[in-house]
């Protein structure tokens, strides 16, 4: 059996560039885990990312900013996965909305740096002006992306229903679990978090 490959390696100026600034991102996302954003300092993010001061520099004018690519990289890389699983969803628009909970609470996406990172930087939305601009962009998309979902599924079955409070609704409820989870685990389990998710639905939609 042959071996899998290796990813390619960074070869021209913009993917060695990328390759670095994702290093200091995805180091700030550890640091924050491990650290939270008290604990987490320029010399944190650049040990994490085994590299140098004067090399973050070159990609980031401070720490807030590099704070807030971590919660834009970290938001990007869980959307990517809901999505990914959505995609293998083959069912109607009702599945596919009640498949989001499963995939939101999958192990690809619900891992413990996922989690603590996302703790520690909702935290640093209270009190950093850069960060919170960016996470209620972040947040505002997440609603626009949910509500369609939605009312696609709404209009599957003739249901009329308020698709933005709906939306709103589950993550409010989904954040919360999200929440609990990180801190209760012995309270809750993650199938339980689904069912709640997808219960939810169900009754909005008038299908329980």
């Amino acid at each position: 059996m042959s071996k899998p490959q290796s990813p390619a390696r960074p070869r021209t100026h913009a993917e060695i560039n990328e390759y670095r600034r994702r290093a200091f991102v995805e180091g700030a996302l550890r640091s924050l885990a491990e650290r939270g954003v008290s604990g987490t300092t320029v010399t944190t993010i650049c040990k994490a990312a085994g590299s140098s001061r004067g090399l973050l520099g070159h990609y980031f004018a401070n720490k807030d900013d590099v704070m807030v690519a971590a919660l834009q990289h970290l938001f990007g890389r869980i959307s990517v996965s809901i999505k990914e699983a959505l995609n293998k969803c083959d069912g109607s628009a009702i599945e596919k909305l009640l498949a989001m909970p499963a995939a939101l609470f999958s192990a690809p996406v619900f891992t413990d740096l996922n989690r603590t990172a996302f703790l520690a930087l909702w935290h640093e939305t209270r009190f950093n002006d850069k960060v919170r601009a960016a996470n209620r962009q972040l947040y505002n998309d997440y609603v626009l992306r949910t509500e369609r979902m939605v009312a696609d599924a709404a209009n599957d079955i003739g249901a009329d229903i308020d698709t933005r409070n709906v939306a709103l609704g589950f993550i409010a409820l989904s954040d919360g679990l999200w929440l609990g989870l990180s801190i209760h685990d012995n309270v809750i389990t993650g199938e339980q978090a689904i069912g709640l998710c997808q219960d939810y639905f169900k009754r909005e939609l008038g299908l329980s």
